[in-house]
């Protein structure tokens, strides 16, 4: 009955059909939209920490983060971490914030400094590091300032030469580079940063190789063992707690967002259930004058209103994805994945959710509808 009902009404007005299956969809894309991008930035950390090809994480003691994060490593430790056994090699790395700045605009950048292992895992345009004064940037720096492979970027009035452009390096709203440490030591001592050098990040973290089919786990329990300056970590564990981090600190910012969201979606929902309910009064009087209860009259409102929310969900996909798309071709530095299953399923329970609680709107209406309107009508 309500399916023939909404056919009846798309045929009959088609233009408004499509309208309010335009509505419905544009609100579901935003809830979708939103959902995927609080996906997208805890994708982009787990991604920047899972991509460095570390069996263990070494950080300083009391440092449980990676991205984000300060942390200061004594020279020595890592000769003290590789004499465990089990340890084929410690890599070095050094994680350094800076500003950078051409035209006027400035971008925060996190700078990794790799040895041997920690560097960009792909490349979309030209070549890994080779020499001196080289530097790999990510996507989103190439497209706002428009650079390519052979051209300068100058750090701290530090001239390096763009080598290659790194894909999906960007984490915490912000982009990531990588040079070497030759570089690190030059860029500390020609630019203007310089101040106390003791207070200069040169060993942030080690990115520990472990021998073929040893355990991990246990060989970071080693590490804590056997060098109290430092914490070990597998991976996956200081990937969870920048995920974390990030979820302390934009969690509710988010979930504010997507409240509202959803408030919006139940306010449309519930203006265009009532006005159907009153364009159709006078045929509801009558359902009401043959005996029709007011429990079935709302029963099939909310059919209604479930029914036109799921013409939309597909068209709401198509929406969003095409949002996603253009956001991140303006703002690469951002990763929406509206078509994940997490992103997809909440917001599948959520737009079911608010239409029936936007179809409540047109109760009262429904239930002051006297059976002498049928007359009338």
């Amino acid at each position: 009955m309500i399916l023939q009902l909404v056919i009846k009404k798309a045929r009959a007005e088609p233009a408004q059909f499509i309208f309010v299956i335009i509505a419905i969809a544009s609100v579901i894309a935003l809830v979708l939209v939103l959902e995927g991008f609080r996906q997208g930035i805890y994708q982009q950390i787990r991604q920047i920490i899972m991509s460095r090809g570390a069996d263990v994480i070494v950080a300083q003691a009391g440092v449980s983060n990676m991205v984000a994060s300060r942390s200061i490593l004594p020279q020595l430790s890592r000769q003290a971490v590789e004499r465990i056994d089990g340890v084929v090699e410690a890599h070095p790395m050094t994680s350094l914030p800076a500003i950078y700045d051409k035209g006027g605009r400035q971008t925060p950048v996190f700078v990794l400094v790799y040895d041997t292992l920690g560097g960009p895992a792909e490349l979309e345009a030209g070549r890994q590091l080779a020499q001196n004064r080289e530097i790999v940037i990510d996507r989103s720096l190439a497209v706002i300032y428009e650079l390519l492979p052979g051209d300068d970027f100058v750090l701290n009035d530090f001239s390096f030469t763009v080598v290659g452009i790194s894909k999906d390096t960007a984490a915490f709203f912000t982009p990531f580079a990588f040079t070497n440490y030759d570089d690190l030591i030059d860029l500390y001592f020609e630019s203007d940063i310089v101040g106390d050098l003791s207070t200069l990040p040169l060993l942030s973290f080690l990115l520990v190789e472990i021998e073929a089919g040893r355990d991990a786990s246990r060989i970071a329990a080693e590490i804590d063992k056997r060098v109290p300056e430092v914490d070990a970590y597998l991976p996956d564990a200081i990937a969870a707690n920048d995920v974390a981090m990030s979820r302390s600190m934009l969690g509710q910012v988010f979930q504010l967002m997507i409240v509202i969201a959803y408030l919006i979606g139940v306010l449309v929902i519930g203006l265009i259930m009532f006005s159907s309910v009153q364009k159709r009064k006078y045929e509801l009087a009558v359902f009401k004058a043959i005996g029709f209860s007011f429990s079935r009259l709302a029963q099939s409102v909310i059919a209604e209103s479930l029914l036109l929310t799921l013409l939309a969900l597909p068209l709401a996909a198509v929406f969003a994805y095409v949002l996603s798309l253009l956001i991140q071709e303006a703002a690469p530095v951002y990763l929406i994945l509206t078509t994940e299953d997490g992103p997809m399923i909440r917001t599948l329970i959520a737009s079911l959710v608010f239409s029936i609680l936007g179809s409540l709107m047109s109760f009262r209406m429904i239930a002051r509808l006297e059976p002498v309107l049928a007359l009338r009508g």
